[in-house]
């Protein structure tokens, strides 16, 4: 199911996802490639907020997508199961269903249907992570062609974010090691940029060196920067989602110009 709306500079559109009925969300440019020299088609990028799979961050998603849409991309939220409602649908196989949705409406979305990237923030990070890692149980519908990682989870061990481990997994060993993402890349992995601040106490800046770590071993393509300053769940940075966090700002316009240069987009 899925309904459109518009103004002048965009459309916006919504579907419901999984067997909870989640919405997928996405902002849309218009098409003036007939009347003018610009894009028909453009890449999209789908974002996942975080929470700790017991909720879903607001700050997480329009402060940190519209930098995206401004850059020329077309963006969508994906607000996944959480709390209780993760029993009855698994936020991966939402995840799944979601790109398989961009995919297959790409002629009306004006998505370039290989370049779909997941942007995710702490537990969100780490359904972006997951569903990269995994895409391919879903079919070629569901392929992840990029991830970028904020702050995310990764490991459900030792430097595990223990709400979000305990909210997806309920205590389940094959879903620790199932959702242990860091032992979980393979050759179907995309590339990824991921960023973290060292001084994160809530998700410890290990799991994005340990996901780091396993990229590396993988043998895939990576961007990886570590901010000394932060606290956790930053979003933008800006004032807008917090008090400002001006050393962590920059992450934006870096994930922009390496997803750019990934997808030989130029806006």
């Amino acid at each position: 199911m899925s309904s459109l709306s518009h103004n002048v500079h965009m459309k916006r559109v919504e579907y419901l996802i999984g067997r909870n009925g989640r919405s997928l969300i996405g902002y849309i440019h218009e098409d003036y490639s007939a009347i003018c020299e610009t894009y028909s088609r453009r890449p999209a990028v789908l974002v996942f907020p975080g929470g700790g799979y017991n909720h879903l961050s607001p700050r997480e998603e329009d402060p940190a997508m519209f930098p995206f849409f401004a850059a020329g991309y077309q963006v969508f939220v994906l607000r996944y199961s959480v709390g209780d409602d993760i029993l009855s649908s698994s936020p991966e196989s939402e995840a799944a269903e979601a790109i398989a949705v961009m995919r297959r409406d790409a002629d009306r979305l004006n998505i370039e249907s290989d370049k779909i990237a997941v942007m995710g923030f702490s537990a969100g990070g780490h359904l972006a992570a997951s569903i990269a890692a995994h895409h391919q149980l879903y079919g070629e519908e569901s392929r992840v062609d990029a991830a970028i990682l904020s702050y995310p989870v990764i490991t459900m061990g030792r430097y595990t974010h223990q709400g979000s481990k305990d909210m997806l997994t309920h205590g389940d060993g094959a879903l620790v090691d199932y959702y242990s993402i860091e032992n979980q890349v393979g050759k179907e992995m995309p590339p990824c940029f991921i960023w973290h601040t060292a001084a994160d106490e809530a998700v410890p800046v290990e799991n994005s060196l340990m996901m780091a770590s396993a990229l590396r071993d993988g043998g895939v393509p990576f961007e990886l920067h570590i901010f000394s300053e932060g606290r956790h769940g930053l979003s933008a940075g800006h004032n807008e989602t917090g008090p400002e966090e001006k050393s962590v700002q920059d992450w934006i316009a870096l994930a922009i110009s390496w997803l750019s240069r990934l997808f030989r987009f130029a806006f």
